[in-house]
Formats: C-alpha cells, sequence, structure tokens
C-alpha cells in the first residue's frame, strides 16, 4: 500500500544515517571460487607433467578483465565506493601468487600419486541428457528440465551454440568509468538512496556501435539508461509521480533474486501542455560536418518545429570557435523564418562550447516565460576544444539558471570522438536529460512522440530510498546508477540537487538482493520499503510517498513473472554484459538472444525488436 506525506518547508526529517561497509562478502566469494578454480587446474597440470608456468598462464588468462575487491569505506554510505572494474586484476593477480605457492606444496606431496581423473558432475550429466533430448526432438522434455534455450531453459531451443568468449576491449577516454555496485550487506547499510535518472543517451551510443560493427567501450554502458529507454506499461498517476514493486528470479545468480522499482510520472495531453520557449544552441564547428552530424540535427530540429504550437518560440544559437544569434526568439508561426534559420547553418572552425552555452543562456533570459516552459537545447558531438572545456566548470555556470527555471536538454550526434562524459555530465547537473540521437527514428521518438516528456516538467530533485529489512535480506546490490549516488541522510536534504522527470517519464531500478538463510518464496515476509520524494515544479511543495515490498510482489518462476519484467531484466542482463560486470559472468550472450527473441514476439514493437536484433548481432560480435 503506498501512503503519502508532504512537507511544504522542505525541511530534513527522520534523516536516516547509514554506517560504511566494512565488506563485500560476495565478492570474497567470486576470489574463493578463483582459487579453488586454480587448485583444480594445477593438480591436472601435474598428473600431466605440465609446469607450474601453464598454471601461472591460464590463471593470468582468468584474470583479464572486469572484478570486484572487498569494498571497505572509510566512512559515509557503503553504497557511495564502487570499484572499477580493473581494480581487481592486480588484487587477483597477488591471490594467484600465494594459491601458487600452496599448490606447489601439494604438487611434492602428491608426486607419487596416480593421474587425477575428474569424475563427471552431476551438471555434466544433466547437460548429458538434454543433449540426449534434444538429439531425439523433444524440445519440451529438455525444457522441463530447466535447460531449455533463454537465460532460464524455458525457451523452446533450438541447438545452442557454445558460450561465447568476450573479446577484451580497450578503454575510451571519451567515457567515464563510475564503477561498479558491489552487494551491500544489510548489517552495515541496510539503506539504498539515489537520484532517479531518465537518461538514455548510453544505450542508444551502444547501438550505434554494435549496428556498426563493434562493441561499445564498457565505460560508455550505463545499465539504467538501457533500462529507461523501454517503456514499461507502468500505471500512470493523476498528479505527481507514484511507485509500484514486482520482482522475480535472477539470471545472475541462482541463489539471488531480482526487485524493480518502477516511477512513473503523471502524463499531460499535448492540448494542455503550457507554452514552451525553446532556445537551440548548435554545435556548427568542423567536427560536426558530415549528414549524421549536422544533418541529422537539421532534421531533428525541423521534425520539433513541426510539433510546436503557433504561440511557442524558438530561438537559434550557433557556435564553433565562437557564437553567433542567427535567430532571435521567434513565435511558431512564423515557421518558414524558423525553418530557413536551421537550413542555413553550415560546420566549420573549431569547437568553443562555452561561448555557445553562455549566449544560449543570455538568449533564453531574454525569451523567458513566467507562464511556460523555459529550455535551452544543445544539439553537439560534446567536442570542445576551445575555451572552458571540462565538463564540471561548465556545468557549474549554469546551476544557477536551471534554479532560475531554465532546464536544459542534451542531444549527441556522431560516432567518432563524440564526447559522451561532456553532454551527460552537463545534462545532469543542469535539471536537465541526456538523449543520443543516431538515426532519424530516434529523432522522431524524442522529438515527435516524446515531444511532451522531452519538454513538461513532472516532478523535481526526485530521490528514491529503499529500507532493506536486515531479517530478510542479507545482502543487497543496485544495478547501476553509479554515478546517481545520494548520502542516506541527505535523503530528506531538500537542498540537495537530485533527478527530474519530465510528464510521462518513467524511471526503472533493479536490485539484486540475497535471502536470509532462513528466508524462502514462499514466506510471507516483507523485504522493505520503497521511499521516493520529490518536488512538485508548480506548487514547490515536497512530496513523499513509500511503498512496502512484500515477498508476494515476486514471482517464483521466471515464466509467471510479468513480460514487463522479463523486458527490464533482459535488457539490464544485456547491459552488464556489455560492460564485463562480473556479477554477470555466467549470463551467455547466446541465451539472451534467445530469451529477447522469444519476448519480442510477445512485446511487438519496432523498440524491443530492433533490440533483439541487436543482441544477436552483440551475440556474434562477442565471439
Amino acid at each position: 500500500m503506498t501512503t503519502q506525506r508532504t512537507n511544504p518547508n522542505g525541511s530534513d526529517t527522520n534523516a536516516q544515517v547509514s554506517e560504511p561497509n566494512a565488506k563485500g562478502s560476495r565478492a570474497a566469494g567470486s576470489q574463493n571460487k578463483l582459487l579453488a578454480l586454480l587448485a583444480a587446474i594445477t593438480l591436472i597440470a601435474a598428473a600431466c607433467g605440465s609446469s607450474a608456468d601453464s598454471v601461472t598462464d591460464a590463471a593470468s588468462d582468468t584474470s583479464d578483465g572486469a572484478g570486484l575487491t572487498d569494498n571497505a569505506t572509510s566512512g559515509g554510505d557503503a553504497e557511495e565506493s564502487f570499484v572499477e572494474t580493473d581494480d581487481f586484476e592486480e588484487e587477483a593477480m597477488g591471490d594467484e601468487e600465494e594459491a601458487m605457492e600452496d599448490e606447489e606444496a601439494m604438487e611434492d606431496e602428491d608426486s607419487g600419486a596416480d593421474a587425477f581423473v575428474p569424475e563427471r558432475s552431476s551438471d555434466d550429466e544433466e547437460s548429458a541428457l538434454v543433449e540426449e533430448f534434444r538429439a531425439s526432438g523433444d524440445a519440451e522434455q529438455a525444457i522441463a528440465q530447466g535447460e531449455g534455450g533463454g537465460l532460464f531453459g524455458t525457451v523452446d531451443p533450438a541447438e545452442l551454440d557454445e558460450e561465447p568468449v568476450v573479446n577484451p576491449r580497450n578503454s575510451d577516454p571519451r567515457f567515464t568509468d563510475y564503477g561498479i555496485r558491489t552487494f551491500i550487506d544489510t548489517r552495515f547499510d541496510p539503506f539504498s538512496t539515489f537520484s532517479l535518472d531518465v537518461d538514455t543517451g548510453s544505450y542508444t551510443v551502444g547501438r550505434n556501435f554494435v549496428e556498426q560493427g563493434q562493441l561499445p567501450p564498457r565505460e560508455s554502458v550505463r545499465v539504467e539508461e538501457y533500462v529507461n529507454f523501454f517503456d514499461y506499461g507502468y500505471d500512470a498517476p493523476r498528479d505527481g509521480l507514484d511507485v509500484q514493486v514486482d520482482g522475480g528470479p535472477s539470471p545472475f545468480d541462482d541463489d539471488t533474486w531480482l526487485v524493480r522499482v518502477g516511477v512513473k510520472a503523471a502524463e499531460i495531453e499535448a492540448d494542455e501542455r503550457q507554452p514552451v520557449a525553446l532556445t537551440f544552441v548548435v554545435d556548427t564547428s568542423g567536427s560536426m560536418d558530415s549528414p549524421q552530424r549536422l544533418g541529422l540535427v537539421k532534421e531533428s530540429l525541423t521534425l520539433l518545429v513541426e510539433e510546436l504550437d503557433r504561440d511557442d518560440t524558438v530561438a537559434i544559437v550557433t557556435y564553433s570557435g565562437d557564437s553567433g544569434i542567427i535567430l532571435e526568439p521567434t513565435e511558431i508561426r512564423d515557421r518558414d523564418e524558423i525553418l530557413d534559420a536551421i537550413d542555413g547553418m553550415r560546420a566549420g572552425g573549431s569547437t568553443n562550447l562555452q561561448s555557445g552555452l553562455r549566449a544560449g543562456y543570455d538568449l533564453a533570459r531574454d525569451a523567458f516565460r513566467e507562464d511556460g516552459v523555459n529550455r535551452v537545447i544543445v544539439a553537439s558531438d560534446g567536442i570542445a576544444n576551445a575555451g572552458v572545456t571540462n565538463a564540471d566548470d561548465l556545468a557549474q555556470q549554469l546551476r544557477r539558471d536551471a534554479d532560475a527555471g531554465i532546464g536544459l536538454v542534451t542531444v549527441g550526434y556522431g560516432l567518432n570522438g563524440f564526447n559522451d562524459t561532456t553532454m551527460e555530465q552537463l545534462a545532469d547537473q543542469s535539471d536537465g536529460f541526456f538523449a543520443y540521437v543516431d538515426s532519424i527514428d530516434e529523432a522522431e521518438r524524442l522529438f515527435s512522440e516524446d515531444l511532451t516528456s522531452t519538454l513538461i516538467t513532472a516532478a523535481i530533485d526526485a530521490k528514491v530510498q529503499v529500507a532493506f529489512d536486515l531479517a530478510v535480506v542479507d545482502e543487497y546490490r543496485l544495478i547501476g546508477y553509479e554515478n546517481r549516488a545520494v548520502r542516506d541522510d541527505d535523503f530528506r536534504n531538500d537542498d540537495v540537487d537530485a533527478g527530474e522527470l519530465g510528464a510521462g517519464h518513467q524511471a526503472t531500478a533493479i536490485y539484486e538482493v540475497v535471502f536470509d538463510r532462513d528466508i524462502t518464496i514462499d514466506d510471507r515476509a516483507e523485504l522493505g520499503i520503497v521511499n521516493l520524494r520529490w518536488q512538485d515544479p508548480n506548487t514547490g511543495e515536497v512530496i513523499e510517498i513509500d511503498e512496502d515490498i512484500d515477498m508476494r510482489d515476486l514471482d517464483a518462476r521466471w515464466v509467471d513473472t510479468s513480460t514487463s519484467f522479463q523486458q527490464a531484466t533482459v535488457v539490464a542482463a544485456y547491459a552488464e554484459v556489455l560492460r564485463d560486470n562480473p556479477y554477470a559472468d555466467d549470463v551467455d550472450l547466446d541465451a539472451l538472444a534467445q530469451e529477447a527473441d522469444s519476448l519480442a514476439r510477445r512485446i511487438d514493437t519496432d523498440e524491443f525488436d530492433a533490440f533483439a536484433d541487436l543482441v544477436e548481432i552483440a551475440s556474434d560480435l562477442s565471439r
């Protein structure tokens, strides 16, 4: 049951302070598994007369890529300490050297023993049984064994390929690695607090990489932006925000469960929206000189102008080495003048983003409408090589305008050289959101189909705090939102900046949880409470609601979960694999592609059909 509290003063009441996390226990478990594997490899190598050096090479191979370390913090919230994926390699190698010393001693003791022959495990026996069923064409029996296609063996299987090995990818300085969230022991910190995010740019950037034949840089993958790209059909409230909860089995570990927290903003019909004053700040530097950059910007803005009402206004600033106004604030009734200005933009010169933003915001202040919505829309590849080029420094200049009611939307274009960090951080720190346009179809979705969500604000400073019950949940990890962390004791501090949701926007957060050993999915237990807090943009009233997470919200079997939950889970799993998260090591891209294809047949939308094709391509690229 959802309850609501309002706080017109925005004062800090019942603020929760968590203790620092002392240890990421699941990370330690992963290292124990590694040591056990090394011990087995060494025994086999000893029997075959192999040298210890060959085991060292094998161990080195297993440590390539991402991993986790124990997550100790010196203060603050346990969730605020993230682990960069490269950090594991150095520690893992140290553990391997210790293991090698122990294994050499074992070799000396066992030097006269018979050759070691591993027995066939029960897993191997089950796999052999499944192969027998497949050979006989009995797919139903294979599925009954839990070994059909898809993530949970519930998809009618064609012959499954061998598990692909993900090719290593070099880091990319255009993107920021925010690390990965580890499992948090509820005894140290039962509270998970973060700012909501409705950005989708990371997904379309990744889509563009895959469609051009390469896996995206792992730093480019922000899981929440992949998940939030899709519509999950949450029920819209009459006003403000609402929250709903469900869950089911996890594809990452047989012993964990997923809990999905869905937030939906009230919808506003297009004919009910306020008038808008838009200022386009368009990058016309030399790097934008291509059909997929400035050419696509022109098409995008033309689409947007066609959707606006007669009393709305548009102004345009362009920038390269310097900035210039090519269109003063002009009402849409003078459409031809606006379209001529858009068509006349030409690329050339260096990139002074600072100059463009300054001129754009000066113009936006001149065109400000007290009775309407005021937005600056930056269209750029994010490259800044003149003036102030640091994203944080640029964003600090815009904070005051955001507080005064001028929001920012950053829209990225182009791939080679595209600076994701600049575009994402500018939006995040300016009460706006970041999108990436890789095609005219994406431009139509952003500027035509979702125009009201793009322009009209439904909630300011939206934050979530989940309080887990220590008697029910042992550990949890929030999947994604690494750069959206909010200190637990700042949840009710309304001076702390958080996320903005547009009308009809939705945001999804997924937790992976470990139950207490005495708790099962069949118990009538309560996992915790979701608290959602935001400020009404029209009245300034601070509102807080909460929703219980009941065990009855979770389904025990994958096939019983909603199609919407399965869709969010598959998208999250895909993103986790792309960013080489060790928690997703057991997720097979071929199985994921099968699951996505099966879901696409039921969901039947262009967006998810394209996603299913994307996963199949990524699976091929990963071999």
